[in-house]
């Protein structure tokens, strides 16, 4: 499935303009290309059809191998294009974006996956959001799965047990809040950036959202759901899927790493262990690996299948304070 067959192609339509800035609120879209320049023509070409006019896209190419960049400067002249000699990981390029936002006077910054679509109306009905919000928070679209659109990846629901003044919430404006912070796209105010400050580079990949949303709500910030706005999410793309040792190496490290800093001591230490070791038994189990109970998953977890030794290298990386990115030489070797 195309971009032009998930969305109607509004392109054509008069008084919609093309990443211009305006008198309202500014929006810094940033986008993080880092080999996958199809996925991220796709991007651009969904957001060259938004309904909001006063955004302007930037693209940080994270140190990719293919000498891609022209086509974007062909094909969209508009975007703004950063090229980083090396790979500074979602933290540290999504940083890169936000300095230039606080420095340019942007009013909010929103941080988007190359592998993602958005509707028409999906920058337009974030910011309405934040309006109706009034107040400095995350804020998320509903992110619906590209290979399969009628299946949700995020589109929360407001719990029976909740204030009236949550419910209140979701039935005037269908924003629900969330306990949880996803970085697929992911609108934040300049007042929060100001707050909360920049992303944590040593997570350099996975969870630095969530250590983001920790840091937030030590602030009395919250998350929301618009779920008026939507997109598509083409999950791990950039991974190369669900399931990578790459994957399993950053879940690993950086779960220890979130738990160090958000709940420390021995119990957010086990608390962590616990969900890395089921996490880890699912994986086993999903790749195709013949595990019978806890004696097999030992076993795998020891042997030399490349997810078992991302696993084992990410717990050893974190014990000896080795952060950001996975290093090549020990991946290679790690047992």
């Amino acid at each position: 499935m195309s971009s032009v067959e998930a969305f109607p192609d509004l392109s054509n339509v008069q008084g919609v303009a093309l990443f211009a800035p305006g008198d309202a609120v500014r929006v810094l879209v940033v986008i993080l290309n880092f080999n996958g320049i199809e996925d991220t023509l796709d991007c651009l070409a969904s957001l060259r059809r938004q309904t909001y006019h006063h955004i302007v896209v930037l693209v940080i190419d994270n140190g990719s191998a293919a000498d891609d960049l022209g086509r974007i400067s062909i094909d969209f002249p508009d975007v703004e294009v950063i090229a980083l000699p090396e790979n500074l990981g979602w933290a540290g390029g999504n940083n890169i974006g936000i300095r230039q936002a606080l420095e340019r006077g942007f009013g909010y910054v929103c941080l988007l996956n190359n592998d993602t679509v958005l509707d028409p109306t999906a920058i337009e009905a974030l910011v309405d959001a934040a309006t109706v919000l009034g107040r400095p928070c995350l804020l998320h679209p509903a992110i619906a799965f590209f290979d399969d659109p009628a299946r949700w990846q995020v589109r929360p629901q407001t719990p029976a047990t909740a204030p009236e003044a949550a419910c209140s919430l979701e039935l005037e404006a269908d924003i629900v809040e969330m306990e949880y912070a996803y970085g697929a796209c992911l609108l934040l105010p300049a007042s929060v950036l100001k707050s909360v400050g920049l992303f944590d580079e040593r997570f350099f990949l996975q969870l630095e959202e969530t250590d983001y949303f920790w840091r937030a709500k030590a602030l009395n910030i919250d998350s929301f759901c618009a779920r008026g706005a939507r997109i598509l999410h083409k999950e791990s793309a950039s991974f190369g899927g669900t399931i990578t040792s790459g994957k399993t190496y950053y879940q690993v490290r950086n779960s220890f790493l979130l738990a160090e800093k958000h709940t420390p001591g021995l119990i957010g230490f086990l608390r962590a262990g616990r969900a890395i070791i089921w996490t880890l038994y699912n994986q086993a189990r999903n790749s195709g690996a013949k595990v019978q109970g806890w004696p097999g998953f030992l076993r795998w977890l020891l042997s030399p299948d490349p997810i078992a030794r991302a696993a084992r290298q990410g717990a050893r990386d974190f014990a000896r304070r080795r952060f950001g990115r996975r290093g090549v030489e020990v991946a290679k070797n790690a047992s």
